[in-house]
């Protein structure tokens, strides 16, 4: 992301003007960090370099998602309101969630973890597939490939292969059904051989 970059000038510009204007000048650097994140990631899924060496910011979304959740669903009040405007959280949630979809080779990579349950040596999938990976598993919330695959046998004798996704939410609340879904074929498919 370039800095002359009139999208960044302009949010730039927004942002300083909220911050300013609502008394909270030190939210402009929250704002920005996030801005400039999301668009490092956003580098790293184009590029073919690696941009990102470290994941931990996701986990940080993450918070700020579910506490921008909490304040809307009503489930936490503050007399301020919301820290960061709830919009520029969800706009920041889609774009991740967009990313991280749209990603070439996550699906083939995510499958082969949960299946060998050895982390990828980034040989085969690329110098970034071990980060993006890293990335995709901590935002979906995938569980380990031990505790899937314990959960998968211990649901699979009893029921039909269409009822396992929702049993397997079920067991697995706080991952992403897409990210389900992919675990169940994963394990379905190296089930069946």
């Amino acid at each position: 992301m370039r800095r002359n970059d009139v999208g960044f000038q302009e949010f730039s510009l927004q942002v300083l003007f909220e911050c300013v204007s609502k008394d909270r000048p030190a939210l402009l650097q929250v704002y920005l960090s996030l801005y400039t994140t999301i668009g490092s990631m956003a580098d790293q899924f184009t590029s073919d370099i690696v941009v990102l060496g470290d994941s931990l910011f996701i986990s940080n979304l993450k918070l700020a998602v579910a506490y921008n959740e909490a304040l809307l669903n009503g489930r936490l009040t503050t007399s301020r309101g919301g820290i960061v405007q709830s919009n520029f959280i969800g706009s920041l949630r889609k774009r991740v969630e967009d990313l991280l979809n749209s990603s070439e080779g996550f699906k083939d990579c995510l499958c082969n973890y949960l299946k060998s349950g050895r982390w990828p040596n980034g040989e085969s999938e690329g110098e970034k597939g071990p980060i993006l990976l890293s990335l995709c598993l901590q935002w979906f919330g995938v569980p380990s490939p031990s505790v899937s695959k314990a959960a998968f046998d211990k649901i699979k004798p009893k029921l039909t292969s269409s009822s396992c996704i929702p049993l397997l939410h079920l067991l697995f609340p706080r991952t992403d059904i897409t990210a389900v879904g992919e675990i169940f074929k994963s394990l379905f498919s190296n089930d069946s051989r």
